[in-house]
């Protein structure tokens, strides 16, 4: 069986193949997860999990397979839904900016939320990661993964800007969606025992 993660986003196919070579998921699962690179719409929304339906419903109508999305966003605690599903567009409008965007007596906790989709011509499936901590004053580090640089995850000094992807995968909150999905869909197979 074939199951395609379909995005445009490079970083997301690296840290996508990091996950796989690093927990050996090939070795593990009896299906093989390809990756096709092409854009999918990302419809404006609140809720992170209305993008990830429509995503994946798109990504399997226009490849007739059955097909995986992926959707993040950062959620600040002092600006309730937001940028939450929409982060992507305004961090490429803003960028680092976006620390501004908390006053200095509002909270700077936040929880960074990946949300995968599945599709396959039946019924779409949802499955999150979250990961809570805080946003920094300025950017730090230079892996630039959207919000990547302005995030530290709790029990954590450094952004995931300043992780890098490796790092970044023990608390990533797409590394937990993929878990989730994986240990849905092939129950048995997965959890392998973690390195």
């Amino acid at each position: 069986m074939k199951i395609y993660f379909v995005t445009k986003n490079k970083y997301k196919i690296d840290e996508l193949r990091g996950y796989l070579e690093h927990f050996k998921v090939r070795e593990h699962l009896s299906f093989d997860l390809r990756t096709v690179e092409r854009a999918v719409q990302e419809i404006l929304h609140r809720d992170i999990n209305v993008i990830v339906r429509r995503k994946a419903l798109e990504a399997y109508e226009d490849l007739g397979v059955p097909c995986v999305v992926e959707h993040g966003g950062l959620f600040m605690d002092a600006l309730p839904g937001l940028p939450g599903g929409i982060g992507q567009l305004m961090w490429d409008a803003v960028g680092d900016r976006m620390c501004g965007f908390l006053n200095p007596d509002d909270s700077r906790r936040a929880v960074a939320r990946s949300v995968i989709g599945y599709c396959d011509g039946r019924q779409i499936w949802t499955y999150g990661g979250e990961t809570r901590g805080h946003v920094t004053e300025a950017r730090r580090g230079k892996y630039a993964f959207n919000w990547d640089p302005i995030f530290v995850p709790d029990e954590c000094e450094e952004t995931y800007g300043e992780m890098g992807p490796e790092r970044k995968r023990a608390t990533s909150p797409a590394v937990k969606a993929w878990d989730a999905f994986l240990s849905a869909q092939f129950p048995g197979e997965w959890p392998p025992p973690r390195p």
